[in-house]
């Protein structure tokens, strides 16, 4: 049987009972809820995305302890020892005593590392026939003989001498932070001049110029 109701402005009165209703809450518009769920799922995809990528990155990147800045660039170039890719013989600033060093952090996985990779093998060429003339060593940061060599052997450069920094402690001595970095360190065994970023064959000149001027 249909109760008598009496409207009192948005509320139903029941005339049997005495009570009245509230009525009933509209649903949600099914437009509205896609526009709240769309952003939600951007968010999401975002997010997961993100997770992906922190998880592919490579492990040297991961484990990036950033240390301190040098501010002045002038200072005795930390000295170490490390193995190059034949796992034996091992190489130190002190070897290149009484001549110019450019010292270049780098890894197979940064692209303008690997863009200045023929430039340097260029400049060795150029100065191979100066006894005292300058030098180029490499530093590999967190990467195996196996993975540099082959990377090497894919791009085609031969004649790079590379050591290897496994464990990541020679960057950790010499304050790097970015890669690439290199260090241009004078016959005295002092870093005197800083290049963050990727190096061109005629930066190294003009380095190599600035040295000789300030002898």
């Amino acid at each position: 049987m249909h109760k008598p109701t009496a409207t009192n402005g948005s509320r139903k009165l029941d005339l049997l009972t005495g009570m009245t209703t509230a009525p009933a809450k509209p649903k949600p518009s099914p437009t509205l809820l896609v526009l709240l769920i769309i952003p939600l799922f951007g968010i999401f995809v975002a997010l997961l995305m993100l997770a992906l990528e922190t998880r592919q990155q490579p492990a040297a990147t991961r484990n990036f302890t950033p240390a301190p800045p040098r501010a002045v660039v002038n200072f005795k170039a930390p000295d170490f020892k490390l193995p190059l890719l034949d796992g034996i013989t091992l190489v130190s600033p002190s070897d290149y005593a009484g001549r110019p060093l450019f010292l270049n952090f780098w890894a197979t996985w940064c692209q303008p590392c690997v863009r200045e990779l023929p430039a340097f093998e260029e400049f060795i060429a150029e100065h191979s026939d100066e006894s005292n003339g300058p030098a180029l060593l490499t530093i590999n940061l967190g990467e195996t003989a196996a993975e540099i060599s082959g990377f090497l052997a894919k791009i085609a450069v031969q004649n790079l001498p590379v050591a290897m920094d496994i464990n990541q402690v020679v960057k950790l001595d010499y304050g790097v932070q970015n890669l690439p970095t290199t260090f241009v360190i004078d016959g005295d065994g002092r870093v005197r001049h800083l290049k963050l970023g990727e190096m061109k064959y005629e930066e190294m000149d003009a380095y190599l110029a600035a040295l000789e001027a300030a002898t």
